[in-house]
């Protein structure tokens, strides 16, 4: 008896002791700040294009059906081609659904609610997004995914009513249709991001130019193509077309690399003394096309008509842009000074 006790207790005391173990570890291994852990090596495992820095969050819940609901999350990650950017945002849910089925469907699906996300430059406001992650092999991919944002803010650029629905793969990513509302009017594209540069098809319909310009009037329409490196954000290829067909009133000054271009005549004459006087030119009608073979070059070909001038003006331009075209839009708000705001 006394024997059967004394095994019984060896038996016993190892089992409550792995028993409490396993739920420490149970207990450890459920903690926010350990799945946070687990998943940021996870991330940073399988993502080639970005790097997580940073991820926690406060509560996770399972419910019955399997889902999962992350709560309170923060993070920042840099992207491979600008690691000197840090992006910080913070999301109050998450939830990742699929999960009781994944041994015979190896997807998960994620979906955000009323994120902010943001960089030194770049904010993105009450975004909500749904993704699907499919395995293929050892590696999961995206295989769909849709975002809507109220707005989205970055240098030269304020976009409201932002919505993009994503696909592609680990070396391409394609944003196809995106839509948004621009400067009170209406834009649509397609954005192409590959680890070398990234492509823009953008179509714009009745956007205010005193929006996007200060010191212009009117409303255009029109189509651009751009190429952009991913590694300087360096424009190297640009085709595109707008139109002003109600008019456009523009500050003279703003036509001076152009003068050069007209030969000696009664319209070129006109064009110089509105330059000097610092006035306003309003065209009936306005049409330029852009191309840029490469970022230091820009050829305009540029048509408009005065019906009050008496000009009709129909030019080629070429330029040798130093610093590229990027620099030459950044400079455009000094080719009229004390205009803004007319």
């Amino acid at each position: 008896m006394v024997k059967t006790g004394f095994a019984y207790r060896k038996f016993i005391i190892p089992l409550f002791a792995l028993l409490c173990l396993a739920a420490t570890g149970i207990y450890v291994v459920t903690r926010p700040w350990c799945v946070a852990r687990i998943v940021k090596s996870a991330v940073n495992a399988q993502g080639e294009g970005f790097q997580l820095r940073d991820l926690s969050f406060k509560k996770l819940t399972i419910d019955p059906a399997g889902s999962l609901a992350i709560k309170d999350v923060r993070f920042s990650f840099v992207l491979a081609q600008q690691k000197d950017q840090e992006w910080h945002g913070q999301i109050p849910a998450v939830y990742l659904d699929n999960l009781r089925s994944l041994a015979k469907s190896p997807k998960i699906i994620v979906s955000v609610a009323r994120a902010d996300v943001a960089t030194r430059e770049v904010r993105l406001k009450n975004v909500s997004s749904k993704v699907t992650l499919l395995l293929t092999g050892a590696k999961w991919n995206i295989s769909g995914a849709s975002m809507q944002a109220d707005s989205l803010a970055a240098p030269g650029i304020a976009l409201s009513s932002l919505e993009a629905y994503f696909s592609g793969n680990d070396s391409l990513l394609i944003a196809d249709p995106c839509r948004a509302r621009w400067a009170r009017g209406n834009l649509k594209g397609r954005l192409t991001v590959t680890p070398r540069d990234y492509t823009i098809h953008a179509d714009i319909a009745q956007v205010e130019l005193g929006e996007v310009a200060p010191g212009m009037r009117g409303r255009i329409d029109g189509n651009a193509d751009i190429e952009i490196q991913s590694v300087d954000n360096a424009v190297t290829a640009m085709n595109g077309r707008f139109d002003a067909p109600q008019g456009a009133q523009i500050p003279a000054a703003f036509l001076q690399p152009v003068v050069s271009y007209i030969p000696a005549s009664t319209q070129r004459d006109i064009l110089e003394k509105l330059i000097a006087a610092g006035t306003d030119v309003f065209f009936d009608h306005a049409n330029v096309r852009v191309k840029s073979a490469r970022s230091d070059s820009l050829n305009l070909l540029i048509k408009m008509d005065s019906k009050k001038l008496n000009l009709d003006l129909a030019v080629t331009v070429d330029l040798n842009v130093e610093g590229g075209l990027k620099s030459l839009l950044d400079r455009l708000p000094q080719l009229a000074p004390g205009q803004e705001g007319a």
